[in-house]
């Protein structure tokens, strides 16, 4: 149960960081954000439904959300332009084009980041209570590991990211980082 509260605290902030992502996104014109502030009401639902409240299909949501923000800085994007105008929409690319490139400067990954954090995070606790209650133990000692663990992903990720500056290609990055979740799930496992 201790797990379920965590991740529906989870959940909501990542739908917090989204909906923030969206009020200042191309989003907003299409979609009103009375709209999206409906993504909020998942969480409990699937509490109430028993499933994890931070469940995948959620983190799916969250993701297209924040994910529209670093749409005007992708190659797909600009593919999905030339299609539209290859096959005749060639106003509805040009006003597509306008409209992403005014948020061009700003993509904000660190948010997809944090949003990824959290669904670790979130996933991680929801399977280590399970299995916990499956050999009768108490789970208050690994979600405290669990949560230092976490903040000390979430403060180390940005110097981790900043390494690019120095020259170290992304494979290399992204060895580390699953470096570090592959040490963090040992840490918590062998608790």
């Amino acid at each position: 149960m201790k797990a379920k509260i965590l991740n529906l605290i989870l959940a909501e902030i990542a739908v917090i960081i989204a909906i923030n992502i969206a009020e200042a996104s191309p989003l907003s014109i299409f979609i009103p954000i009375k709209f999206i502030y409906l993504v909020a009401i998942l969480p409990p639902v699937f509490l109430l439904l028993g499933r994890n409240p931070f469940d995948f299909p959620l983190f799916v949501i969250l993701i297209a959300i924040a994910s529209v923000k670093v749409l005007s800085n992708s190659e797909i994007f600009y593919s999905l332009l030339d299609a539209l105008y290859y096959l005749g929409f060639k106003s509805l690319a040009e006003y597509l084009n306008s409209v992403f490139t005014a948020y061009k400067s700003n993509p904000n990954i660190s948010a997809l980041s944090a949003l990824v954090i959290l669904f670790s995070i979130s996933q991680i606790s929801w399977i280590i209570e399970d299995e916990l209650n499956k050999l009768r133990l108490e789970i208050i000692h690994p979600l405290a590991i669990l949560g230092i663990v976490a903040l000390a992903i979430y403060l180390f990720y940005p110097m981790v990211l900043s390494f690019r500056a120095y020259g170290f290609p992304l494979l290399f990055l992204g060895l580390i980082g699953v470096a570090l979740i592959v040490v963090a799930i040992y840490l918590l496992a062998s608790t």
